[in-house]
């Protein structure tokens, strides 16, 4: 048990240093014409007191020898999320996003990737959206991290 406490403890404290050393945008606007494109799920943190670890979500997470879980924002307001579970079964929804400044609304009917986003970092090649909630019982912040 004291194995798994101090793997833990390392754990936080290597996701907190890894943490404090990114660069991130969220203190002014973004280019919004940016969004629209196939964006590839790359990774997820959770934030909590201080320490960002981390963090898979039931939604994206990338399947070993599979093509990564995407998200593609189309014009019209027209979302499409791509899911691939193991064995690389494909599950493909179609939803609905909306912005406003920094942030956007994204609704995808029949999976747990809904909510608003505040659009933390927005560049031709790397999109980050983060969203306050509770994440395995504790409060906190998701940030999910998608590539182009």
């Amino acid at each position: 048990m004291r194995k798994i406490v101090l793997v833990f403890v390392w754990a936080l404290i290597l996701g907190s240093i890894f943490a404090s050393c990114t660069k991130e945008g969220g203190n002014g606007p973004v280019d919004m014409s940016l969004i629209k494109g196939k964006w590839n799920f790359n990774k997820s943190t959770a934030t909590s007191s201080g320490f960002t670890i981390p963090y898979t979500t039931p939604y994206f997470k990338n399947e070993e020898g599979c093509p990564k879980d995407y998200v593609d924002v189309l014009s019209g307001g027209i979302v499409k999320y791509g899911d691939y579970s193991p064995n690389c079964v494909f599950l493909g929804k179609d939803g609905t996003w909306t912005q406003s400044e920094n942030t956007v609304t994204i609704d995808v009917t029949g999976t747990s990737f809904s909510g608003t986003f505040n659009v933390t970092s927005l560049t031709a090649t790397e999109l980050v959206l983060k969203i306050d909630g509770t994440y395995s019982g504790q409060s906190g912040t998701l940030a999910l991290y998608f590539t182009k």
